[in-house]
């Protein structure tokens, strides 16, 4: 078989190859072919490629439901989310399912890549704080790390002052950098607790310990807990967004504390 990529004319510009792509991906009869189309369209960049592919999240064919949701994500249009949603809240096959809240874990965070490498300390920084997540919340560790990461980091570089640690960053790593640049670290360990539901009613809590840095003594934890109302059953991104809004209250309180110091 001749593989769909093989078929195109490079004249072609963006926008028609877009058109190509979502074509394929409505009308030819092979799978293979449409799932090779969905990820063509993952990669195009085109705000046109949405749409398409979040028809195609109602495919005959599992692959290519797969192919259209991992699409979305590395697309990483926030159109896209809405969809993704819709469409996980009804799938029955598993791996279909994960792929889309893998997608939604991303799109939520910010992009199909998940946090952003944060930018090195610059000559106003005053706090240099790394990350760590542990996951408890029995969702793969593949969507809630990027997420939980992602707000967090955000909403520290938010803040003048403030620098991150790179994920992976290494103790030896971080003392260097605070010795030759004379800043204060803080390590922020964030822990995410289950969902639960009851009552008809979504909770999340996220606890988040500080501690010095590299040391790591434990200088205190918050942990937020909050509640959204007409929740019944599962809701992924329901969750998702009150992971988000833990964590940047406790980044809230964290500022607090550290301009207290």
């Amino acid at each position: 078989m001749t593989l769909v990529l093989s078929l195109i004319p490079t004249k072609l510009y963006a926008d028609q190859r877009t058109s190509y792509f979502a074509d394929q991906l409505r009308t030819n009869e092979d799978y293979r072919v449409r799932t090779q189309a969905a990820l063509a369209l993952g990669a195009s960049g085109d705000d046109a490629a949405t749409k398409p592919l979040c028809d195609a999240l109602t495919d005959g064919n599992a692959s290519v439901k797969v192919a259209a949701a991992a699409a979305l994500g590395k697309l990483g249009k926030p159109a896209g989310l809405a969809c993704l949603e819709r469409a996980e809240g009804r799938e029955q096959t598993p791996a279909v399912k994960s792929q889309m809240q893998k997608s939604i874990a991303a799109l939520s965070a910010g992009g199909g890549g998940g946090s952003a490498a944060p930018p090195p300390p610059g000559a106003d920084t005053k706090y240099y704080v790394a990350i760590e997540i542990t996951n408890k919340s029995g969702r793969p560790e593949a969507e809630i790390e990027p997420l939980v990461r992602a707000a967090i980091q955000s909403k520290l570089l938010a803040k003048a002052g403030y620098a991150v640690a790179p994920k992976g960053e290494t103790v030896a790593q971080g003392k260097k950098i605070l010795n030759g640049k004379k800043l204060k670290g803080f390590y922020l360990l964030a822990t995410v607790e289950p969902a639960v539901y009851q009552g008809g009613n979504l909770t999340q809590v996220v606890r988040v310990s500080m501690w010095t840095y590299p040391s790591k003594s434990l200088q205190g934890e918050f942990a937020p807990k909050l509640t959204q109302s007409g929740t019944p059953k599962k809701d992924v991104q329901s969750e998702n967004i009150l992971m988000k809004m833990c964590v940047e209250n406790a980044v809230d309180t964290f500022h607090k504390v550290v301009a207290s110091l």
